[in-house]
């Protein structure tokens, strides 16, 4: 059965989105950059650009907001440690 989550189409480029993880990196200043492993997304198979869902995207930002008061200048964590999903 063809769904249409198998012909999903990179809004960047127009590859295709395959689904999996990615690595996420955030420089938030000079001082601070937090990296995301593991994270849950469709990923183009032309130009490598991670997209997440809604949700995911919302968790991810809970996790940055988490890191960034922290104040670690570089902190590299695993999303399925640490995300509410």
């Amino acid at each position: 059965m063809t769904g249409e989550r198998e012909n999903r189409i990179c809004p960047t480029c127009g590859g295709r989105l395959h689904p999996g993880v990615a690595t996420i990196p955030f420089v938030l200043s000079e001082n601070q950059v937090i990296v995301i492993k593991g994270v849950p997304a469709e990923t183009c198979g032309d130009c490598h650009e991670p997209f997440m869902s809604g949700k995911i995207t919302d968790d991810v930002m809970a996790l940055v907001s988490q890191l960034k008061r922290l104040g670690s200048e570089i902190s590299v964590v695993s999303f399925r440690d640490y995300a509410v999903t």
